[in-house]
């Protein structure tokens, strides 16, 4: 055998063991099944839409109590809003009130009286913030001066009203001078309870001369 047909019979035996040993690939041209992606956003549209869905009934009661609450807050009258009106000096005047006559000793009720309304004091709340007040129903000779603050919302017995609210006023107790729906303004005090809570209790009305 010669040489040049030795080493073709090598050349051969060389390339089908490469053919043997090389990984077969994918064709690239190989299809590969996948969902049209139309027929996958129809789907979601569908679930969409049948999560949304809300019958027309609901949606028109849903709008019109949106607009009642809307009406209701915008029918809350600027009075009971305005601060600033409170400031300045308001005389106090305790209205006509019925009172009880007891007997001495075991209290038994005897009769009333009507006690007329009276004029008791002032109270002058300065715009920096500070105050000054008297009240001869509580303390005739008493004169205090302190600091206010505004009223947090519905602090005044859940009412919708900003009152300007007299830190340790009379008898070491907070009062407040309050608007009301009435268009009177007024005088309460603060009765507190264990949990820092407190319950308005009204003590006058408050007048400017």
């Amino acid at each position: 055998m010669s040489r040049i047909v030795l080493w073709s019979v090598l050349l051969v035996v060389l390339v089908s063991s490469a053919l043997i040993l090389m990984p077969r690939a994918e064709a690239w041209s190989e299809p590969v099944y996948t969902k049209p992606w139309t027929e996958e956003e129809a789907e979601d549209e569908e679930v969409i839409e049948e999560t949304v869905s809300v019958p027309e009934e609901v949606v028109g009661e849903t709008v019109m109590e949106t607009k009642e609450a809307e009406e209701e807050e915008e029918e809350i009258d600027e009075f009971l809003l305005d601060f600033t009106s409170l400031y300045g000096t308001w005389y106090i005047w305790t209205p006509t009130t019925v009172r009880d006559i007891r007997q001495p000793g075991d209290g038994d009720y005897v009769t009333h009286e009507v006690v007329d309304g009276a004029d008791q004091g002032m109270v002058v709340v300065n715009p920096d913030g500070t105050y000054s007040m008297s009240h001869a129903a509580w303390d005739k000779d008493a004169v205090v001066e302190g600091k206010w603050r505004l009223s947090f919302p519905r602090e005044i017995n859940g009412e919708v009203v900003q009152a300007i609210v007299l830190l340790d006023g009379i008898t070491d107790v907070n009062w407040a001078v309050a608007p009301s729906v009435s268009g009177k303004i007024r005088l309460l005090w603060a009765m507190e309870w264990a949990d820092g809570s407190a319950t308005w209790i009204f003590d006058a009305e408050l007048y400017r001369k």
